[in-house]
């Protein structure tokens, strides 16, 4: 017995049961097609969740970009007082950092907080000092990725509204605006500790409502421009420089570039570099709870591809026992007989993959073209599209999956094998 003979006898097996090697097929590319659709599914929740945090952020800081840039000792030391450890020399930082090669732009920004009143009523805020059309290219950026169909866009107008209504315009969280009853050319105050120490009061005009990423923080959410920030804090410094890129994929390379123009490449320089990743604590914890059901998800599918490939094994071992027994008459040994079982586990995964790839494709057409809309995740107040993804990183580990689940199913007719005598075997009806 040769290993040609095996495999000729093992496509001749399968050919002639066509009906179980059918179903058998269908259900081992059943589990194939459900992983890899999940799998897609996950792509574009990761895809979508990364890009959402650099484009748009999950707290009150927006946006992370893809790199931000600090003074070091902001991350190491707690400020006695706002803007203790802030960047002084912003606009030579920018020039540099905006002449660089893939870097599309550059832009600054204020965290702060305090007090915000519309005469009867005084709530307290988280407040961002933005340059307005930097903030509006995060949102083009969003709007220029290419993906798979058609995305939700993402509108700049309030961010348009905020730098037509001057230096001191505010846009309020929807929430906030409710709590103030305030409407757009309302007027307001904001109140703040400045950099000494002393309160100071400053008047602003509202330009318009922006809802936050998360519904948590709108009660508290506000924006205003890097003037009308630096005033109230009396003030040039900044908190951050956000740094946007081309792409994604180049954010390591990137940052590396960025540290060796502003600190010189010692890294220990004046100013810290930090990728959008580092700054993502959602999007960690969100991706390591996908990756836990993702692994769950897949070892039932698993599982069931095994199960159903073992019952058609032991059937198969069942109907053909007078095969086997004329198989070890002519001195063909168990472990020649188990190995043919083990080809038809695996030509069966072969054909499981194939088809399961058509059920894959099938899948992504019909879902990516049925407009389903997704609830807003917990905690954020926007509803998505569904979409799937190809997820050809994926797809070789799956295949691989489903063809040592179809392929070792043939192992546990060896016991089988070996229990049946040559003339039990041959007397079997």
């Amino acid at each position: 017995m040769t290993i040609i003979k095996l495999v000729n006898l093992a496509l001749r097996n399968l050919l002639r049961n066509s009906r179980r090697t059918f179903i058998t097929v269908l259900v081992s590319a059943a589990g194939f097609a459900a992983l890899a659709v999940f799998a897609g599914y996950m792509d574009f929740s990761f895809f979508g969740l990364r890009e959402l945090t650099i484009c748009r952020g999950f707290a009150t800081g927006g946006g992370t970009g893809h790199v931000q840039v600090f003074r070091q000792d902001a991350l190491e030391k707690e400020e006695a007082y706002v803007l203790q450890f802030g960047i002084a020399d912003k606009e030579i930082l920018l020039k540099d950092i905006e002449a660089m090669e893939h870097v599309a732009f550059a832009m600054p920004r204020i965290e702060f907080n305090g007090l915000v009143s519309n005469g009867d009523k005084s709530i307290s805020f988280m407040g961002l000092g933005v340059d307005p059309a930097g903030e509006a290219g995060l949102i083009h950026y969003w709007n220029s990725l290419k993906t798979v169909g058609s995305r939700k866009q993402m509108s700049d107008a309030a961010y348009q509204q905020l730098e037509e209504a001057g230096p001191y315009g505010v846009l309020l969280g929807e929430e906030m605006s409710n709590v103030l009853q305030a409407q757009q050319g309302d007027n307001l105050m904001l109140m703040s500790t400045t950099v000494d120490g002393a309160v100071n009061v400053v008047d602003v005009t509202v330009a318009g409502v922006i809802r936050g990423a998360m519904s948590a923080l709108d009660a508290h959410y506000l924006v205003t421009s890097i003037d009308a920030a630096g005033s109230l804090l009396q003030s040039d410094k900044v908190s951050k420089l956000v740094v946007v890129l081309d792409e994604t994929d180049m954010t390591e390379s990137g940052a590396q570039n960025i540290d060796r123009v502003i600190n010189g490449g010692s890294g220990e320089g004046l100013f810290a570099v930090v990728t959008w990743d580092q700054l993502a604590e959602y999007y960690d914890s969100v991706r390591d709870i996908y990756t836990i059901i993702f692994g769950f998800t897949g070892g039932i599918v698993v599982t069931i591809v095994f199960l159903g490939c073992v019952n058609t094994m032991l059937m198969s071992t069942m109907e053909r026992v007078r095969e086997i027994g004329t198989l070890k008459a002519i001195g063909v040994s168990n472990g020649w007989i188990a190995q043919m079982f083990l080809f038809e586990g695996f030509f069966i995964g072969i054909l499981s993959i194939l088809a399961g790839i058509v059920l894959q494709h099938a899948f992504l057409i019909i879902i990516n073209h049925s407009g389903i809309m997704m609830p807003p995740p917990p905690g954020m107040s926007s509803s998505y599209q569904l979409r799937i993804f190809p997820a050809p990183g994926y797809l070789p580990w799956i295949a691989l999956l489903i063809v040592m689940s179809t392929t070792f199913s043939g192992l546990l007719t060896l016991q089988k094998i070996r229990k049946l005598s040559i003339v039990d075997s041959l007397s079997h009806a």
